[in-house]
Order: C-alpha cells, then sequence, then structure tokens
C-alpha cells in the first residue's frame, strides 16, 4: 500500500464527523501504547537476542516506529 493510497483511505474512513474524529483518535491512543510495550519489550531483550533478531539497541527507537521487523499484530 502506497503513503498515497493510505492517505486516500484513513481520510475517507475517518472523515469529519465526531465520531470519526473519536474513533481516530481511540486508534491514535491505541498505536501509542502498542509502541510504547513494544519498546519496552525490545529494551529488555539482552544484546545478543536483539542481534540475533538484526538490530542493535539504539535501532529500537526506529525498528519500532517504523516496523522493520516482523510482528503479530
Amino acid at each position: 500500500m502506497t503513503t498515497l493510497d493510505r492517505t486516500t483511505r484513513e481520510t475517507g474512513r475517518a472523515g469529519l464527523s465526531l465520531s470519526g474524529l473519536a474513533g481516530r483518535a481511540l486508534s491514535l491512543a491505541y498505536r501509542a501504547m502498542k509502541m510504547r510495550s513494544e519498546r519496552a519489550a525490545l529494551q529488555a531483550l539482552p544484546d545478543f537476542l536483539l542481534k540475533d533478531i538484526g538490530i542493535s539497541r539504539s535501532q529500537i527507537e526506529y525498528s519500532v516506529r517504523y516496523r522493520q521487523f516482523d510482528t503479530d499484530e
């Protein structure tokens, strides 16, 4: 999915209605909570396991934010 497709889909789905805005706010809050828990889980791993995954400790923030590793969603 391209960025343009995603933007079009998200804009069309949320709309400007109150329920659309509330749904979008809940979605963003859920995403932030999930990113925080993923970041904490990766920070808790020892360096040798991070190396097995293919990231270093300094890349955790970037990896969580931009989803460069496979996770079960």
